[in-house]
């Protein structure tokens, strides 16, 4: 019997993702020196996060999803990084690109991240996050064109990409006499026009794949913003990331620690 097997028998159980977390870091661990000494993205580690049915773990039960809490998410990423740093700091990304559409469904009744959230739940996709290159002023270009905008950018810190299926991104549209406005806007990662490039090669964290991703002209519909704001300033919805995102990348950190404290506590 397979470890998905395995866990998805114990699923009756009524199991914590954190549960099928702790299942899936001990394979993980064995799995960590190898990706770090050989420079590897761990895909076949986020296969098995795929297979169990943690990519689903934050949308709501309603629309197919596990229904996980922050707090339960928060405790399934600090399980991970007690067995494999690289991993769940990766998946924090998809994770918390979950958990904010979630929430608004859940508090705002925010309908527009519907259709987003059940593709996570029946097929499983992996977002990619670009916070690492975007916050108050975001970063990037977008040009108006006919029917939508030409987007240009390169994107830093884009833990999963190698493996990634939706870019979670922006850009910034300027027009001459208003301000500079910043366009939300997921889109695919199998474009002819998105690249990952291979960049990554930091020491500790070599197997999150953090490449840059390169945008080179590609096509965003209208229909396909998602959300927009002036370039520059606080926006609400930076209350929602610091809240809910922060958290949910902070604890892997914890994980990492509390691993640490235990291997290196003298006797």
């Amino acid at each position: 019997m397979s470890v998905i097997e395995a866990i998805n028998t114990k699923s009756a159980e009524r199991r914590s993702v954190s549960d099928t977390a702790r299942d899936l870091g001990f394979i993980f661990e064995q799995r960590a020196i190898e990706a770090t000494d050989e420079d590897k993205f761990v895909a076949d580690n986020f296969a098995l996060l795929k297979a169990s049915g943690l990519f689903e773990a934050g949308v709501p039960k309603e629309l197919g999803g596990g229904g996980a809490t922050i707090d339960e998410l928060a405790t399934m990423l600090r399980t991970l990084a007690h067995h494999c740093g690289s991993t769940a700091l990766a998946f924090s990304m998809h994770t918390h690109q979950v958990a904010i559409p979630a929430w608004r469904w859940t508090h705002q009744k925010a309908t527009a991240v519907e259709p987003l959230l059940k593709r996570i739940a029946v097929e499983r996709i992996q977002l990619v996050s670009s916070g690492g290159s975007d916050w108050i002023a975001g970063s990037g270009k977008a040009e108006k064109v006919d029917g939508g905008y030409r987007i240009t950018a390169r994107k830093v810190f884009s833990s999963g990409a190698p493996t990634g299926d939706l870019l979670m991104t922006s850009a910034v549209l300027e027009s001459e006499g208003e301000p500079a406005m910043v366009l939300h806007f997921g889109l695919p990662m199998n474009s002819p026009q998105v690249k990952v490039l291979d960049t990554w090669r930091t020491l500790g964290m070599r197997g999150t794949g953090s490449h840059d991703v390169l945008i080179d002209g590609y096509f965003l519909p209208e229909a396909a913003v998602a959300a927009r704001r002036v370039a520059g300033e606080w926006h609400p919805l930076f209350h929602i990331i610091g809240t809910i995102a922060f958290a949910l990348v902070y604890s892997v950190y914890l994980g990492v620690a509390e691993r640490a404290r235990t291997r290196h506590r003298p006797g």
